[in-house]
């Protein structure tokens, strides 16, 4: 799972970009905390499923029915996101500054492991 929110930062912070006025600026730090918060269900919908009782078959199921409803929830999201700012995606301004809101946004996570954390807390210098 760990990969998994790598992969998906890299891969917004690659795709975005926008230019500098405080409005748009505003709206970005508004998609990244949405698409953090997206990330962080992830990431404890994937908790939830590896801290279940294998021998509960139901509840495995159901965690795992959630699992795969969030993931798709981030591709949607992801998908919207990439079509709003496809334009813009260019500037290495944009790329920085998306990252760090995501990162900002993602360490309000409380099922971040502390190595993601870190990782995250990188990220923001």
């Amino acid at each position: 799972m760990k990969f998994m929110v790598i992969v998906y930062s890299v891969i917004f912070a690659c795709i975005s970009g926008v230019s500098g006025c405080k409005s748009e600026n505003k709206e970005l730090k508004n998609d990244a905390t949405e698409i953090a918060n997206v990330m962080c269900k992830s990431l404890e919908a994937m908790k939830n499923l590896k801290s279940a009782d294998p021998a509960d078959s139901i509840r495995i199921r159901k965690l795992q029915a959630e699992y795969k409803k969030v993931e798709n929830e981030l591709t949607i999201l992801y998908g919207k996101f990439r079509k709003k700012y496809e334009a813009k995606s260019a500037t290495r301004e944009f790329t920085g500054q998306f990252r760090r809101y995501l990162n900002e946004s993602m360490l309000e996570c409380k099922s971040l492991s502390k190595e993601d954390r870190d990782n995250f807390e990188k990220g923001m210098k």
